[in-house]
């Protein structure tokens, strides 16, 4: 749809995640795991390979992966979250190296989520993250 409204696609930003379970690792079921390593891994890694070659149609473009501040101080009780951000890293890493002779710059945020607004809503506060 991009591609018809616009001519083409020069960037892409992936900001799409969940966090459907706060507990102990240990009590994470198969079903949280395959929603959110979907939702937050799975799902930027087919977006980016969709758009790849609409950009490399135009010369090049950019790709903007939002993760976590989890992917480097994971939080107690958002196990497979911190698992997802952390893989993000990962996933950026690899397609920075894959994508960079086509032109392609690969660049991931890791938000601070203590620091945004809707994080109130969930009871995450930067006391409880330091406690």
């Amino acid at each position: 749809m991009a591609v018809k409204l616009h001519g083409g696609i020069d960037i892409l930003v992936s900001n799409a995640a969940v966090n459907p379970f706060f507990g102990s690792l240990m009590d994470v079921t198969e079903e949280v795991w395959d929603k959110t390593l979907d939702i937050n891994v799975k799902a930027p890694a087919l977006m980016t390979k969709a758009v790849v070659p609409e950009m490399e149609k135009r010369g090049g473009g950019s790709v903007v992966i939002v993760s976590s501040i989890a992917a480097f101080s994971p939080s107690p009780g958002f196990s497979p979250y911190n698992v997802s951000k952390t893989a993000l890293l990962g996933l950026n890493n690899t397609l920075a190296i894959e994508l960079a002779p086509r032109n392609i710059r690969v660049n991931c945020l890791h938000l601070d989520l203590s620091r945004l607004a809707s994080a109130g809503c969930s009871g995450w506060t930067r006391k409880k993250r330091k406690a």
